[in-house]
């Protein structure tokens, strides 16, 4: 492997986890369940939003 390829190998994995803290944060959900959320739908921010709003809503009912 190239430092080149080295080196966009490491730009894709820090621009995956920014992805992940950044669906975390934002609907207030673990990292492993962002990870999860987007292995599955892919980056589709739409989409990512609305199941993550889905997995909190159902966790919150979930304590009540």
């Amino acid at each position: 492997m190239t430092s080149h390829d080295e080196a966009s190998k490491d730009d894709n994995e820090r621009e995956n986890a920014e992805r992940v803290r950044d669906l975390a944060e934002r609907a207030g959900i673990p990292s492993g369940l962002a990870l999860a959320l987007i292995l599955k739908h892919g980056n589709d921010p739409k989409v990512l939003d609305r199941e993550a709003a889905k997995l909190k809503r159902d966790a919150d009912n979930g304590d009540r």
